[in-house]
């Protein structure tokens, strides 16, 4: 009889520690694919069961009402409203989709890496260890290529440790943000007088009256200047960049 009592606790100590627990947590940041978008399905619900429903969330970023221009670089920021008074852990997700596709668009880079970091193979930006005491987190979205169309930011964001302390019954929001793409030409005409055009495939202007160009970045500063029939801009980093003759000046995009 002693034996079998023996045998008994053995096996039942043994089933504990290796029973599956549902108080894991990632407070480290979300294992990826859990913003609930179109592509990711999951949420943060299928590690934080039972979780009710929070204060809110919002994305803010400072993407043009017009929409998004290919290869620009736009902050984006990403905040949980809280609905529980202390220190309480709180974590988030968020990617970004195309609305066609529902494919990934644009890349992130991260403004803190020490309060957030890289997830679902870099195609999403979460919180880290030390950065899941804050209630907000901004980081970069570099736009995608031209002719992406519409865009999604998805964000999902926990407030953990309610009630009782463990990923059960969390306060849980999900909320997500569009914008537009703002299109600029790929071939401009400046005026008949000037008879001046862009190639964006090439990246060359040309100028049939050999027209003097100032070249000048999006902060205003000269870049290039010419008075040759062709002129080549390859050497330029992408972005936009204004182009001021003696009659008119344009907008165009490197890509």
């Amino acid at each position: 009889m002693k034996k079998i009592l023996i045998i008994f606790s053995v096996t039942f100590i043994g089933s504990i520690l290796i029973y599956p627990t549902v108080t894991n947590s990632n407070s480290t940041g979300s294992p990826g694919g859990k913003t609930g978008s179109p592509a990711d399905i999951g949420n943060c619900t299928a590690c934080h069961t039972s979780a009710v429903q929070g204060q809110g969330a919002e994305i803010t970023t400072n993407i043009p009402s017009a929409g998004y221009i290919a290869g620009e670089t736009y902050t984006i920021t990403a905040t949980i409203f809280m609905g529980l008074a202390g220190p309480d852990p709180k974590g988030f997700e968020l990617t970004c989709e195309d609305n066609t596709n529902n494919t990934k668009a644009g890349s992130f880079a991260l403004i803190d890496p020490v309060t957030t970091k890289f997830t679902n193979n870099n195609n999403a930006v979460t919180h880290t260890a030390s950065g899941n005491n804050l209630s907000s987190w901004s980081f970069n979205w570099i736009a995608p290529t031209a002719g992406t169309g519409d865009i999604t930011f998805y964000g999902a964001f926990i407030e953990a440790s309610y009630p009782i302390g463990n990923n059960q019954g969390d306060l849980y929001n999900i909320t997500q943000e569009s914008f537009n793409e703002d299109i600029v030409n790929s071939t401009i005409n400046f005026s008949d007088n000037n008879n001046i055009t862009f190639n964006s495939i090439t990246k060359t202007i040309k100028s049939v009256n050999n027209t003097e160009l100032s070249i000048y970045n999006i902060e205003g500063k000269i870049v290039l200047s010419s008075n040759n029939r062709t002129t080549s801009l390859s050497h330029l980093p992408k972005g936009i960049y204004i182009i001021k003759s003696a009659n008119d000046n344009q907008r165009i995009l490197i890509y």
